[in-house]
């Protein structure tokens, strides 16, 4: 009986390896046996998640790759949709192929850690290449490259994207926008065929999108209605297409920076100090019996170093019987200090002196901190105010000393990328300009301005 048992659990056994051998190899989203639907709905969670970090990372390297696979997700899913409740390891070979390539692409997102990018260089989301590597019906109507799909802030103007697609080809009518949820106005939407749509935002539409110091993902989504017979899986006289669409935008402050001009005015190194070697002073006798005198013994420091305390005091005769000698008296000088000695002897002539104790001049000139601020504020009547980070294309100034020597400018994108300007041979950046100086007698104006090619 046990042996009849265990011949049956090997049987079993192997008719199931059997049936596992003749299905294809599983999928990181999802094992054979799953819908086509749910495979492509867990490609679109991974690659939400893997959204997040892109965009928590601040990498724009990370943010076109993910956005990219999202677009081909849509593609794919639309490629698919007459099959969308079949099971995805019973497609053909074709069909399946277009999963594959969805899971090669997932798997070779890059770290965002690893590479933020380039604040620079201009983003368009282009999967054209990979729709001609793969099996796509010539009628499946698909986004094939986004330009403009990354954005700065502006105060004015507008952002404008152009969309490559087959759709007007295609015959496909009632457009429409929304933009994080809310109907866009049909004005915005240009249809240009026979492969493009452009959408033109007003600055405005987006202002409140952008967060201050982080890079941000705005859900934007494009229908159609394509006509009966223009694409084989439609049986009504119109079907409804969605392209979810991930507009990338910029922190609203891509840019801090620091700005130090280097004055005239000396500065004190605090962690040295020294003494000054003092020429001892004669000091005359009073002239007859019982007389005193009081006589004042100055000593100076070097120019611009700081006087700490007088130390040394030296006196060729020694303190005297007749009371002469140092009071103990000291007064601030100008560059020093000035003690007081009693000279009591009538007709000895004695040589007296001090040292000071001070910190010395620093070695190179002293650095000063000094702020931008923008030329124009946020809102009209509104004080001049310092700005903490800066705007891409927003004019700013700041005043130096009219005795600075030199200036370097620092900025740091959130890319983690520097740009430097300056006169003290810091290496300048075509995006970053600063100055010409602009010179008066009360002040020297810097202009500063921060663009990009794009």
């Amino acid at each position: 009986m046990r042996a009849a048992s265990i011949g049956l659990m090997v049987a079993v056994g192997m008719m199931a390896t059997r049936a596992w051998a003749a299905d294809p190899p599983p999928l990181s989203v999802a094992a054979p046996g799953f819908p086509t639907s749910f495979v492509l709905d867990q490609f679109a969670a991974r690659s939400a998640f893997f959204d997040a970090k892109a965009t928590g990372g601040s990498s724009l390297v990370a943010s076109k790759a993910v956005r990219e696979l999202q677009l081909m997700i849509t593609n794919v899913r639309t490629e698919l949709r007459g099959v969308a409740d079949d099971r995805w390891d019973k497609l053909s070979a074709e069909r399946q192929s277009l999963l594959r390539a969805l899971d090669r692409q997932l798997l070779a997102l890059p770290d965002p850690a690893a590479d933020r990018g380039r604040i620079e260089a201009p983003v368009a989301l282009d999967v054209d290449k990979a729709l001609k590597a793969l099996p796509f019906d010539a009628a499946t109507p698909v986004l094939r490259r986004i330009d403009g799909a990354t954005q700065y802030y502006r105060t004015d103007g507008s952002y404008r994207l152009t969309i490559t697609t087959n759709l007007p080809a295609a015959g496909a009518q009632g457009y429409a926008v929304t933009l994080a949820g809310q109907p866009a106005p049909p004005a915005w939407l240009a249809v240009q065929p026979p492969d493009r749509l452009t959408l033109t935002i007003p600055a405005a539409a987006l202002a409140n999108n952008f967060a201050d110091r982080a890079l941000t993902h705005l859900p934007l989504e494009l229908t159609a209605l394509m006509p009966a017979g223009s694409w084989k899986f439609w049986q009504s006289n119109t079907a409804q297409v969605r392209y979810p669409i991930s507009l990338a935008l910029f922190p609203r402050k891509p840019l801090s920076y620091t700005l130090k001009e280097a004055a005239t005015a000396t500065a004190v190194d605090a962690t040295r100090t020294l003494l000054t070697q003092s020429t001892p002073q004669a000091i005359p006798g009073c002239g007859h019996a019982g007389c005193e005198r009081d006589h004042s013994v100055c000593r100076e420091v070097p120019a611009g170093a700081k006087p700490l305390e007088t130390i040394n005091y030296t006196d060729s005769v020694g303190p005297g019987a007749d009371g002469s000698g140092w009071t103990g008296a000291v007064m601030p000088a100008p560059n020093g200090f000035c003690a007081f000695y009693k000279q009591k002897s009538p007709a000895t002539e004695r040589r007296v002196g001090f040292d000071i104790r001070y910190n010395p001049v620093a070695a190179e000139p002293a650095l000063t901190e000094r702020k931008l601020k923008p030329l124009q504020p946020d809102k009209p009547g509104d004080p001049p105010a310092d700005a903490d980070a800066l705007e891409i294309a927003r004019a700013y100034a700041a005043e130096l000393s009219p005795g600075m020597l030199s200036y370097t400018l620092v900025l740091t994108a959130f890319t983690g990328q520097t740009f430097a300007a300056g006169s003290a041979g810091a290496a300048p950046s075509p995006l970053l300009k600063a100055g010409p100086p602009e010179r008066s007698a009360e002040r020297i104006r810097l202009p500063v301005r921060f663009s990009l090619p794009w």
